[in-house]
């Protein structure tokens, strides 16, 4: 039996998480964009600041698909679909909504993680308060995560003094 080396292909690099340049749909984004752009009632809202959320429409089509997609026994909700320009931007968001550095303590992500993650948080001033959570067979290991969140509040970590931010709906930890 002969044995044949295999052509030596370059190893993938998923670190970026960039799609292969050919499965871009550029073709149908160029059709969609002049479509979009000769409508007004499409165009100038596109144009424009848009609502928080996103586009509507958008959210809405995003949800059926889900919806048939998974086979959801109930329909899911458009009002939890958030468009943006991508995790980056969205956690970044989050954070500004969801996060006081005076009063979140800590930062819980699965590990491994995203690697931008790491420089988003410390960049909102949450060097230092990443902590790691493990995965197991089902996901993340909520018990392991549950004793840690415990813990957490038992830790000395001095709150006095501070002044809480009025438009923020801040959270002692973020998981």
């Amino acid at each position: 039996m002969e044995h044949r080396q295999a052509a030596e292909k370059p190893p993938v690099n998923l670190l970026r998480g960039w799609p292969n340049p050919s499965l871009l749909p550029v073709a149908q984004i160029k059709a969609a964009s002049a479509a979009a752009l000769s409508q007004p009632d499409v165009s100038t809202p596109g144009l424009l600041y848009g609502p928080d959320p996103g586009y509507e429409p958008l959210r809405k089509g995003i949800s059926d698909w889900l919806s048939r997609f998974y086979r959801l026994p109930y329909p899911s909700n458009p009002n939890r679909i958030c468009i943006t320009g991508g995790a980056s931007q969205n956690l970044a968001c989050l954070l500004q909504v969801f996060s006081d550095p005076l009063y979140t303590r800590f930062i819980w992500q699965v590990s491994p993680t995203y690697f931008r993650v790491c420089p988003i948080f410390e960049d909102n001033a949450f060097h230092g308060r990443l902590r790691s959570v493990p995965e197991d067979d089902e996901g993340i290991d909520v018990d392991f995560l549950r004793l840690r969140l415990q813990a957490a509040d038992d830790d000395d970590i001095s709150t006095k003094g501070v002044r809480r931010l009025s438009w923020v709906k801040a959270q002692k930890s973020i998981d």
